[in-house]
């Protein structure tokens, strides 16, 4: 069986700890990416997470529409398949 290797590396560290907020967001980065496939959105970057409030590059201001118009749903299932609120908002860069 395969593991993401944020999974494993997180049960080895606390919560308190810096790497564990590293870890914390890989597995956003890796749930985000997801969530974009799902609807075929491969030409986004993910900049950054500070704050529960992910920054992302996109190319076009119709996929930035598009993403804006589904991101309470991708915001919704990332925090539920992390148990906790990691992610509040999305914010687009062109």
């Amino acid at each position: 069986m395969v593991q993401r290797l944020s999974s494993i590396l997180s049960a080895k560290f606390s919560q308190k700890d810096d790497l564990s907020k590293q870890l914390e967001i890989v597995k956003v980065f890796d749930l985000v990416r997801a969530e974009l496939k799902k609807i075929k959105f491969n030409d986004v970057k993910l900049i950054s997470l500070k704050n529960k409030t992910l920054t992302l590059h996109i190319e076009s201001s119709v996929a930035a529409n598009e993403l804006r118009l589904r991101e309470d749903a991708i915001i919704k299932s990332i925090n539920q398949d992390l148990g906790k609120e990691v992610l509040r908002r999305m914010v687009y860069r062109f």
